[in-house]
């Protein structure tokens, strides 16, 4: 069967009446459901003789494979997000299937919101870059019947694909240690987010303990301005050796707020983060950070997915590696 959309406004009454058959029979037809074959050619008729054309998405939607895939993001304007976003959506359509990409702005009820959403539109299978989860997250899994993967969370009722957090915070903190610096602070973020704001901290900050390191934690959020006032303040009082961010986002805040009261980096005061955005190696001094390989996060994530649609083995999680990237904002 094909599918039309209209060039000119019409309602399915009028295709009706055109055709000589009830409202029910034309609906029956736009949903793949049966109508005789006299029937069929005359609606094919008259979406002919009025300019229908394709439209995959109004035919496909309801259709039980109809080829769609949600993905929710939690914003448009992340480097890593829209590198990961970039890699998924291409090799999607590499698999033939259309992604439908939608953005919550950080809002968890509006995530939780599109999640049902996707539900009701019958997409195959739903891609969440989620910022944490929660009993919802948790609840629409378990009562949902399509496919649910998540990155950069992990959600145990269904699959996820994370960075190896643990490691590069680990290698992170070994590194600034074994330089010798002996009062370090580190930015990180709340707590809801269970990979960045405690995995990742913990795993700098209990490396440096291990090397009897004087380690203060502050809280802050992703953005660079949040960043900035708040070391802003900070700095008034106490002076750091090194601050560690929990993101090089962060970590350019950090080294705003520093300019502004005129402490040299790294001279006084070295600043890491993580991310490894190519601006990192752009800005003056250059960042020293970890980069996780996002591009392959975003191919991991389309295979995934399809191999789940498939229903083909999968390991609950899958984590993605890193690499460090020694840089000047930290002396030696």
């Amino acid at each position: 069967m094909r599918w039309y959309r209209m060039t000119k406004k019409m309602t399915i009454k009028e295709i009706a009446e055109l055709s000589g058959v009830g409202k029910s029979t034309v609906s029956r037809f736009f949903n793949n459901g049966y109508v005789s074959e006299s029937v069929r050619e005359k609606i094919e008729k008259i979406i002919t003789e009025n300019n229908y054309e394709p439209n995959v998405f109004a035919r496909g939607i309801k259709a039980k494979n109809n080829r769609f895939i949600g993905i929710i993001v939690p914003c448009l304007d992340s480097i890593i997000t829209s590198v990961i976003l970039m890699r998924l959506d291409s090799k999607l359509r590499e698999f033939g299937y259309i992604p439908l990409i939608i953005n919550t702005n950080h809002t968890v009820d509006l995530e939780i919101s599109n999640l049902e959403n996707l539900s009701r539109l019958n997409v195959e299978g739903i891609v969440v870059i989620a910022t944490e989860i929660t009993k919802e997250h948790k609840n629409f899994v378990k009562r949902s019947k399509i496919p649910v993967l998540f990155i950069g969370q992990i959600c145990k009722e269904t699959y996820s694909i994370v960075n190896d957090e643990e490691n590069a915070g680990k290698l992170m903190g070994e590194y600034i240690a074994k330089l010798g610096y002996k009062n370090v602070l580190y930015v990180g973020v709340n707590e809801t987010d269970e990979l960045v704001g405690v995995i990742r901290k913990k795993s700098v900050i209990d490396k440096l303990l291990d090397y009897k390191i004087n380690v203060e934690s502050i809280t802050s959020d992703f953005t660079l301005e949040k960043t900035e006032q708040l070391l802003y303040k900070y700095l008034k009082n106490k002076k750091p050796s090194c601050i560690i961010c929990a993101t090089d986002n962060m970590a350019f805040g950090a080294i705003k707020a520093l300019n502004s009261l005129g402490i040299n980096v790294p001279e006084e005061v070295s600043v890491a983060g993580f991310g490894g955005y190519k601006i990192s190696d752009l800005i003056v001094p250059s960042l020293t950070t970890i980069r996780f390989f996002n591009s392959l996060t975003g191919e991991l994530a389309a295979e995934s997915i399809i191999k789940l649609l498939n229903k083909e083995e999968l390991p609950k999680i899958q984590k993605i590696g890193f690499e460090f990237l020694e840089r000047k904002s930290i002396k030696k």
